[in-house]
């Protein structure tokens, strides 16, 4: 019996689908191996193969960041932890060991106060990621479309489905400015962190310009622009200059 082309090709089809499953998963098995027997760089390239190969999670950047802080690469292991948090921002793990790798870097940034309202206003606004502020924004607006329907249908009663609306106003609105400052500040700005040793930052794209400051392993910053081989850059500080586009990688 003879099969019809669009046979032949879902059959086909079907075979490598099963066959790339099949690969992917003998290198999450192989680089879980690796790392498990402390073969760390065996572990690292296993998981860059998949990524590479398009199968991206959070738990593989994750486990890639475990691989490069325990072979000792932590401007890469926060770079990893960081691309983890990216694609799952409640990955509480990869927040954690984020923290620790940081811990291990020379340069302490100081970062750069804006005056005490600013300040309040940072902490507040840091204090969780986009996720939870938009889940609070979504509740109380139900909330204030419940108490909006009671008070239009019941008429004039005790004062206090007003304050609660007001309140829930209130905390719709803040929960609606945080959430956006923190997707731009995740989401949209772009961000680097230096993976060598030590770098240069200049005043200009090149090495024919003077040095401001060096930066050292794990530092992070904004990259606010790019001209041929080097980033503008941003530190929490303040502090902008230039550094050479090798020695970074881009969150």
């Amino acid at each position: 019996m003879k099969l019809s082309a669009s046979v032949i090709i879902l059959i086909l089809t079907f075979t490598c689908s099963f066959c790339f499953a099949v690969d992917n998963e003998t290198l999450w098995d192989q680089a879980a191996e690796f790392y498990d027997n402390g073969d760390y760089s065996s572990a690292i390239n296993s998981y860059l193969m998949l990524i590479e190969k398009k199968h991206i999670n959070s738990e593989i950047y994750h486990n890639l960041g475990n691989s490069y802080f325990k072979n000792g690469q932590y401007g890469r292991a926060i770079w990893a932890y960081r691309r983890a948090l990216v694609l799952d921002p409640d990955l509480e793990q990869a927040r954690t060991n984020l923290e620790f790798a940081r811990s291990m870097n020379l340069d302490k940034i100081e970062v750069r106060g804006g005056g005490f309202i600013t300040d309040i206003w940072d902490f507040l606004t840091g204090l969780f990621g986009y996720n939870e502020y938009l889940v609070a924004f979504t509740v109380t607006w139900w909330i204030l479309g419940a108490l909006a329907v009671l008070l239009i249908y019941r008429g004039n009663f005790a004062s206090w489905p007003y304050y609660l609306l007001i309140a829930a106003l209130i905390v719709a609105i803040f929960s609606a400015t945080a959430a956006a400052r923190r997707i731009k500040i995740e989401r949209l700005t772009p961000w680097g962190v230096l993976i060598e040793s030590a770098a240069d930052i200049r005043e200009g794209p090149g090495e024919d310009f003077e040095r401001i400051e060096i930066g050292h392993e794990g530092l992070e910053f904004k990259i606010l622009g790019e001209r041929e081989n080097s980033y503008l850059i941003e530190l929490e500080n303040g502090l902008k200059g230039w550094i050479n586009k090798k020695a970074v990688l881009k969150i």
